[in-house]
């Protein structure tokens, strides 16, 4: 039986990432367990920290999260989704290649969101939640509320659209284009569903999140003092993946740094596949003086068994700069938590998929279908071999005759 050129490099300690990419193990490290845990941030889509006030002395003060447009916990279109169904994804993204999960397709009911501090607020604009919890907010009802508009919780009506798929797959790709769908305007949904004044629908105010800011709070210190096992360098490349990548895993968790040579960490016009079996998982960190970038790209999960959650890419850059951007992009199965406390922020326009954000600011969020795929702790065992000592982007394979 012949194997794959990917599969039998793997057996000699090298993998195929993608055109003239591979990865390269310097000698193999033990992957760890998680030492930290996720009980209360896994409940979470989005949790918002709150920035820091104009003084910088008071994290958890303003605008915690904003959201406008479309839906959270629901994926109720296409992926990538035509400008009809909104974001327009299509011809925007790569197509979802065959070795990687499809992207799924529904209402998931898992669109929870938390502000944390007594002095963050929440806004959203024309957005359908869609949440077995909906919205936590530390700070008391009306004044949690800055100015949330024609926004609906677990409407009904399926507000602010509904989608029947009719059969996703083209061949050669996983790109779900099959499907008919209507609006469903603010005026079609179930008003008492409306999520401001006077319902405040699946809002709860004054709620004690001591717990999970606790929790966060010991994640990163666990985060930060992880030993790594391997390295993703893309020094070489000016920070940039630019082409077709695939990261394979072992078991257990792996921690992968990233170096990009002083800049910042980029994502364009590529498919980035994180694969891995059953029971792996993985925490990539990103430098301080690096943001990281996604532009027309998608991050997805390969098929070995890796689990949606079992991904996070982390920062505790300490500043209130942008830390993480997605423009047109598909996002399935991967976390992106910044947690330096100094103000720093999440950013999402045309945004697809299933994913988890938790930062200060989650506060420029436009024209997204979300569900959450929460980073899980629980979803990594005792590993056997970790992966990956170092992953060095532009290398060359000449095939041997």
């Amino acid at each position: 039986m012949k194997m794959s050129l990917g599969r039998r490099l793997s057996r000699r300690g090298i993998f195929l990432l993608g055109a003239g990419m591979v990865l390269s193990l310097a000698g193999l490290a033990h992957a760890g367990t998680v030492p930290f845990s996720t009980t209360h941030s896994v409940d979470y889509l989005l949790i918002g920290m709150g920035p820091v006030n104009s003084t910088s002395t008071q994290p958890g003060v303003g605008n915690a999260v904003i959201v406008n447009n479309f839906e959270l916990g629901a994926n109720k279109a296409p992926v990538p989704s035509p400008s009809s169904f909104g974001p327009g994804l299509l011809g925007n993204v790569p197509n979802i290649p065959m070795h990687a999960k499809p992207v799924a397709s529904g209402i998931f009911g898992n669109g929870n969101i938390a502000i944390t501090h007594p002095q963050g607020r929440f806004n959203l604009q024309d957005v359908g939640v869609y949440a077995n919890i909906g919205v936590r907010t530390a700070g008391p009802l009306p004044g949690a509320n800055s100015g949330t508009q024609n926004s609906f919780f677990n409407d009904p009506n399926h507000f602010p659209n509904t989608f029947t798929p009719t059969g996703f797959t083209n061949p050669g790709v996983n790109k779900n284009t099959g499907g008919f769908g209507f609006a469903v305007g603010p005026g079609q949904a179930d008003q008492s569903t409306r999520m401001d004044a006077p319902n405040f629908a699946g809002v709860t105010g004054g709620y004690d999140h001591a717990a999970l800011r606790a929790e966060l709070a010991a994640a990163r210190t666990a985060i930060n003092g992880l030993a790594s096992t391997g390295v993703l360098n893309v020094s070489g490349s000016g920070g940039t993946i630019s082409s077709d990548t695939t990261i394979n895993l072992g078991p257990g968790l792996n921690v992968i740094d990233i170096v990009t040579g002083g800049g910042d960490f980029k994502l364009q016009n590529a498919n980035l596949v994180i694969n891995g079996p059953a029971g792996s998982g993985v925490i990539f960190r990103v430098p301080h003086h690096a943001k990281f970038l996604v532009s027309n790209a998608n991050i997805l999960l390969g098929l070995d068994g890796i689990t949606g959650g079992s991904t996070l890419f982390y920062t505790d850059r300490p500043d209130n700069a942008e830390h993480f951007s997605f423009s047109n992009a598909v996002l399935d199965g991967a976390a992106f938590w910044t947690l330096a406390l100094s103000g720093g922020q999440i950013s999402l326009s045309n945004v697809q998929g299933c994913t988890q954000l938790v930062g200060d600011k989650i506060a420029s969020i436009n024209d997204v279908r979300l569900g959450r795929c929460s980073f899980d702790t629980t979803f990594i065992p005792a590993p056997g071999l970790g992966a990956a000592a170092v992953v060095a982007l532009g290398l060359v394979i000449r095939r041997r005759r």
